[in-house]
């Protein structure tokens, strides 16, 4: 289904709320970035309303950003298209998954575009089941957007853009206010990779479900359903991935400096009595400070 803007689009849900499904509340995001709510009925207050959806662990809250500088990051070269979109659509299923930290989490890839003549642009939003606890009362468990990935990587400048208050290194809050640090681009290969090589533990098809949630909108795969993402793990040229028992990291491959926004790897790996490794090449881009694979290539 491709949601259109004729004259104006109006925004389903000003607020969050508990019985809101993630698909409610990117629309109402969406329709609230669009040009039409920009300064109606108040300058930024489609600003205003978006960031009403966002996640203390999204990159806007943490920057205290307000409904001005939140306007002023979306002008971004290649963040603009999510502000002067005309029509979007969602495209593959959503994805949900518990995190190892127990928090529910949705997936969703959206293209977009200002014009029926313009070529398709694609995003990932990753949302995140909050829960507030006011003292004496702990709100239910609300869908709020914690990233919204688009298909160029940011830069340390973009993030600049947002910032009023940074913590001294990369850091993110999970939802019950603990810190945790962000995953490495070596520890989101690692993790893939494990997962994958126990495709039905703790669940079914859980090695898909974790693999598709780290592909960027850069992948296509992004847009696969874990049970589409796993059946091609059973072509004869993937099914290493699923059968082997030796994992090792190129030694040839750098440390991570922390100054890239780009990172390559190139894992062994082998079978059980195979002298012989494959080489598994994994290409991962930082979105928003986290790690997402741009691409992953199977080399015999």
């Amino acid at each position: 289904m491709v949601v259109s803007a004729e004259d104006g689009v109006p925004i389903d849900y000003l607020n969050p709320l508990p019985t809101l499904s993630p698909r409610e509340v990117i629309g109402s995001v969406m329709a609230a970035l669009h040009r039409s709510n920009w300064e109606t009925p108040t300058p930024f207050y489609g600003f205003e309303v978006a960031l009403r959806f966002f996640a203390p662990t999204h990159q806007a809250k943490l920057a205290n950003a307000k409904p001005a500088g939140f306007a002023r990051f979306m002008q971004r070269p290649h963040k603009v298209s999510q502000i002067e979109w005309n029509e979007y659509r969602y495209d593959g299923d959503l994805v949900l998954l518990t995190s190892d930290d127990g928090v529910r989490e949705a997936y969703q890839t959206i293209s977009l575009r200002a014009a029926p003549t313009d070529e398709w642009q694609t995003s990932r939003w990753k949302l995140v089941q909050v829960e507030f606890d006011y003292g004496t009362t702990v709100t239910p468990p609300t869908w709020l957007v914690e990233h919204v990935y688009v298909a160029e990587p940011d830069t340390a400048e973009d993030i600049e853009f947002l910032k009023a208050q940074a913590p001294p290194e990369p850091q993110v809050l999970n939802w019950n206010g603990q810190i945790v640090s962000l995953e490495t681009p070596r520890e989101v290969v690692q993790n893939v990779m494990r997962a994958l090589r126990r495709m039905d533990e703790p669940y079914p098809l859980h090695g898909a479900v974790v693999a598709t949630r780290y592909c960027s909108p850069r992948n296509r795969a992004s847009e696969l359903s874990p049970q589409v993402f796993a059946k091609y793990l059973e072509e004869p040229f993937y099914s290493v991935l699923k059968e082997w028992d030796e994992m090792e990291f190129d030694e040839d491959d750098e440390e991570e400096d922390g100054e890239s926004n780009h990172k390559e790897y190139e894992v062994l790996v082998r079978r059980e009595g195979q002298e012989s490794f494959s080489i598994v090449n994994w290409v991962l881009s930082s979105y928003e400070g986290q790690w997402l694979i741009d691409s992953m290539n199977v080399l015999e």
